[in-house]
């Protein structure tokens, strides 16, 4: 622990003060037009500066926001491995726009965070030189797939994702096992194995069999492979292999609940509670939950622009956000 890294938690601190509250969550959800609600948005300085002339393009704003919480992120937690393990989720995404932009021939900076871990402008320029030396050993081995895949012919925007997403999560294992924190480990297992059980119900929907689930499913958490498979093929008492938490959290993926929304919110519930366990203002845990906060913040302004947009009932979106 640094005296650097007790000045980052007094700043994250005054920074979580500013979070969205329950009354300007009412403020936005009360909007009747689009253009009030990015009103609101702007008022509250919301996109660091950024103006948009369309309220359509409301986008842009959260984009911004996001973009300045992580590059706070990397100047605020002096775990660097734990920052890796943080931004991996939007390095990934910054790789799927640039791969299919490659093989559109258009241009992807626009569609990318910019303060992820790699600068967009050389990633793309990496990525359209087929050169992925300077990327991590398992995005490289992913992009190499995605070209060897579409040079064959079989240019499918599924097999791409699902390419880049296996060498997303063997990055978030590697960088969760460096990491000194034990927090982010059980931040990793948790995620890998909640993602895992709520793809069961997805693979099933989608009408897919269990080879098909078995590509999908993410190794190296404390859910083995078999025990995933099992559930998948309804074995009889399959689901006592899982621990308490597990099996409570497969019961919500098994109810009809709206392409798992209450299993979504129980996700991220526990997500908080993982951090809170670790509350101690001497380690990076108040970064990490200044982190999520304000990613979780963002994602319900995009609902509720997205529901204003829809003409959803307020109603309804003030029960969404509670």
């Amino acid at each position: 622990m640094t005296s650097e890294q007790l000045y980052a938690n007094g700043r994250i601190a005054v920074l979580s003060t500013k979070l969205f509250g329950a009354d300007k969550f009412a403020r936005l959800a009360e909007c009747v037009a689009l253009s009030e609600a990015v009103r609101v948005l702007v008022e509250s300085n919301y996109g660091n500066g950024f103006t948009v002339s369309n309220p359509n393009d409301y986008e842009i704003l959260l984009k911004a926001e996001l973009d300045e919480v992580m590059g706070l992120l990397k100047v605020l937690c002096f775990d660097k491995n734990a920052v890796r393990y943080l931004l991996c989720k939007y390095d990934y995404l910054n790789a799927k726009a640039l791969m299919k932009a490659k093989y559109m021939r258009v241009d992807g900076v626009a569609n990318c965070f910019g303060n992820a871990t790699f600068e967009p402008s050389q990633m793309q320029q990496a990525i359209l030189d087929d050169d992925y030396s300077s990327f991590s050993k398992n995005m490289a081995i992913a992009c190499d797939k995605v070209d060897m895949a579409f040079a064959e012919g079989n240019r499918s925007s599924h097999l791409l994702d699902l390419y880049l997403d296996q060498g997303m999560f063997a990055d978030m294992k590697h960088f969760a096992r460096l990491s000194s924190i034990p927090l982010i480990w059980e931040l990793y297992n948790w995620h890998v194995n909640t993602v895992n059980l709520m793809s069961i119900y997805r693979a099933k929907k989608a009408g897919f069999d269990v080879a098909q689930y078995a590509d999908l499913v993410v190794e190296g958490a404390s859910i083995s492979k078999q025990s995933l498979l099992n559930l998948f093929n309804e074995t009889t008492y399959a689901s006592s292999e899982l621990s308490d938490e597990y099996r409570s959290f497969y019961q919500l993926c098994t109810q009809d609940n709206v392409n798992l929304s209450v299993a979504e919110s129980e996700q991220l519930r526990y997500n908080y509670k993982l951090i809170e366990q670790h509350s101690d203002f001497l380690t990076i845990q108040p970064v990490l939950q200044y982190f999520y906060k304000k990613v979780e913040e963002i994602g319900k302004i995009r609902y509720v622009m997205i529901a204003i947009k829809s003409g959803v009932d307020k109603e309804k979106i003030k029960d969404k956000l509670k």
